[in-house]
């Protein structure tokens, strides 16, 4: 899903909000809602299930929590019971402590957090190896059955592997829809920013001279430029068994880095102390070394930005935090621009 509004239903999705009737279809019974678009139910065996419609129903999701399932990654996600693409999703309900409700700043915290996100990462890296993992299942399962001539299956598997290959057509598309992404999310922060902020606000135009002119920042290191576009402490679950779970699943193309620097942007802005700048200046010092170039601090000042509009509402020590916000954004910008790989991204 590639829209800055999470409201935005995707072509061809149903917004189903009778969740009683779509309960009583799937044999389920509603306990309490989770969201507008979300409940929790419960199966005639007792178990729990989230029931999803809309944008958290998606058809690529689905495709994607398939192939998740193929790969069997380092945490818990969500597991399909039922689903109708693009109407409704009903998966296990994942038991768990949600971070944000944790002592999310720690260093021990946010250290296993950056952990998370560099599997995640790699994850996505393999998401092309899904299908072929997919099809030996398929074959495992039906080893008693006829089989296609040697030479067939061996020719189909090498069409395959050729179809799925991470080539430069992929990575060149990731990096157009991240560079759009940036371009759109500026202006989206543009338009929606608070009108109690409005003294605060960053240099709109000249942010979007420096998000037009960097391109570095959407050319992944190594392989996929694909990322958990909710990555933060309200969607990763603290599990009894001491294991992570991951949840609010939207994965799109983001600059390099985005899980990691998406994170400490929701945790600054929710952070319940005082001393925001050095705190966050800190914790960007402790992240894993990454390549310097996708390393720049454009995308924190965009994640910065991104997450104060989304947030809203009532923000403890707001002066003091968006003093901070603006501080990166200005140092973001006071920064040389590195040169930048030849030819346009889009």
């Amino acid at each position: 899903m590639t829209s800055t509004d999470p409201t935005v239903l995707e072509p061809g999705e149903i917004e189903q909000t009778d969740f009683t009737a779509l309960a009583r279809h799937l044999d389920l019974i509603p306990v309490k809602p989770l969201g507008r678009r979300a409940w929790l139910a419960r199966k005639t065996t007792g178990d729990l299930v989230v029931l999803k419609t809309g944008p958290g129903a998606s058809v690529a999701l689905h495709d994607f929590l398939l192939k998740m399932a193929a790969l069997q990654p380092p945490f818990r996600y969500p597991r399909i019971l039922a689903v109708r693409a693009g109407c409704y999703l009903a998966y296990e309900f994942i038991p768990g402590t949600p971070l944000s409700e944790a002592a999310f700043e720690s260093d021990k915290v946010l250290a296993a957090v950056f952990d998370l996100s560099g599997r995640l990462t790699a994850l996505f890296r393999s998401l092309k190896l899904a299908p072929m993992v997919q099809g030996w299942h398929r074959q495992s399962a039906g080893a008693g059955q006829p089989q296609r001539p040697t030479a067939q299956r061996l020719a189909a598997l090498g069409a395959s592997l050729g179809e799925r290959q991470d080539g430069l057509a992929v990575r060149r598309w990731e990096a157009s829809q991240s560079y759009t992404w940036a371009q759109e999310i500026l202006s989206w922060c543009a338009t929606h920013w608070p009108a109690a902020d409005v003294q605060q606000a960053p240099p709109w135009t000249t942010l979007a001279e420096r998000v037009a002119t960097v391109t570095s920042i959407h050319l992944a290191v190594h392989g996929s430029s694909l990322a958990h576009t909710a990555f933060t402490p309200a969607h990763l679950l603290i599990c009894p068994d001491d294991t992570w779970g991951v949840v609010g699943w939207r994965v799109a193309p983001r600059p390099y880095n985005y899980m990691r620097y998406r994170c400490l942007a929701w945790c600054l802005i929710h952070s319940p102390h005082r001393d925001i700048e050095n705190r966050y200046r800190r914790y960007l010092e402790k992240m894993p070394a990454i390549h310097s170039a996708a390393a720049h601090p454009l995308t924190f000042a965009l994640t910065l930005l991104e997450t104060w509009v989304e947030t809203g509402g009532a923000i403890p020590w707001r002066t003091e935090k968006l003093q901070a916000i603006r501080s990166f954004v200005t140092e973001a910008l006071a920064l040389p621009v590195a040169e930048q790989p030849a030819g346009p991204l889009t």
